[in-house]
C-alpha cells in the first residue's frame, strides 16, 4: 500500500542502493534493492520531494523548440524546406540562406527521420574519428541508433551508440556526447576522475549540458 503523496513507478533489481529519477513527463520511478522495505523508500521519497517539484517543474517550464511544418533544425539551426523537382536525388542544404531543396518529401516525418538519420551516420562517423584522433581516445566501431532518453553509450568493447536525433543539436553539443562516451572507452563509470579528465579535454561540457537539458526534449 502506497503511504506517501508521490505517485511512482517502483522497479525492483539487483542493485546496492536506491536509484531515484523525475523523467521528462514528470513520471517519478525508483529502482530499489530486491528486498529494500517498502517504508524505507516511501521514507526517502518524502525526504526528496522538494527536489522531485523542483525537476517536475523544470520540466514543465522547459522551453521547446516550436517549429513550422515546413520546417527542420539541423545542427542546431532551422532550415525551411522546400520542395524542388530539380533535385531529384539529392537534397541540397543552402547554410547560408537556412534552406533545403528536394524533390523527397521532407515534411514527412518518416522521410524526414530517415534523410536526418544518413547526415547523422555520416556527420558522426567524420567527427568521431577526428575527435578519437585529436583526443588519443580509440574506439572499436560507431554506431546510430534511435533512443528514447540516452544520447549516447560506450560498451565494455570500446563500441559508441549515438542517438540519431543529436543530429539536430549545435555542433558543440555533438562534440560534448561524442568526447563523453570517448572518455568512456578508458572510465566505465561517472566518477570524479571521469568528470575531471573530461573537464579538462572538453572545458565547454556544462554549456552542452546545459543545452540538452533545456532543449533536449524538442529534437
Amino acid at each position: 500500500m502506497q503511504t506517501t503523496d508521490i505517485t511512482y513507478t517502483l522497479t525492483r533489481k539487483p542493485v546496492k542502493h536506491l536509484r531515484l529519477c523525475v523523467r521528462e513527463d514528470g513520471s517519478v520511478h525508483v529502482v530499489a534493492p530486491l528486498l529494500f522495505p517498502k517504508a524505507k523508500i516511501e521514507e526517502f521519497l518524502e525526504k526528496r520531494q522538494s527536489w522531485i517539484e523542483k525537476k517536475q517543474a523544470f520540466f514543465r517550464n522547459r522551453e521547446k523548440i516550436q517549429l513550422q511544418f515546413n520546417e527542420l533544425l539541423l545542427f542546431g539551426n532551422r532550415y525551411t524546406y522546400f520542395y524542388d523537382t530539380k533535385y531529384a536525388n539529392k537534397v541540397v542544404i543552402n547554410e547560408e540562406h537556412h534552406t533545403i531543396r528536394a524533390s523527397r518529401n521532407l515534411t514527412d516525418i518518416a522521410v524526414q527521420e530517415n534523410w536526418l538519420k544518413s547526415v547523422a551516420k555520416k556527420y558522426f562517423d567524420e567527427r568521431a574519428e577526428q575527435l578519437s584522433i585529436a583526443l588519443n581516445l580509440p574506439y572499436n566501431k560507431l554506431f546510430v541508433r534511435t533512443e528514447k532518453r540516452k544520447w549516447g553509450n560506450c560498451s565494455s568493447l570500446k563500441n559508441i551508440s549515438l542517438n540519431w536525433r543529436l543530429v539536430k543539436a549545435p555542433k558543440f553539443v555533438i562534440d560534448y556526447v561524442i568526447v563523453h562516451e570517448l572518455v568512456h572507452t578508458i572510465m566505465m563509470n561517472h566518477s570524479h576522475k571521469f568528470w575531471t579528465l573530461l573537464r579538462s579535454l572538453y572545458p565547454d561540457y556544462e554549456k552542452a549540458q546545459n543545452w540538452l537539458e533545456k532543449y533536449g526534449s524538442s529534437l
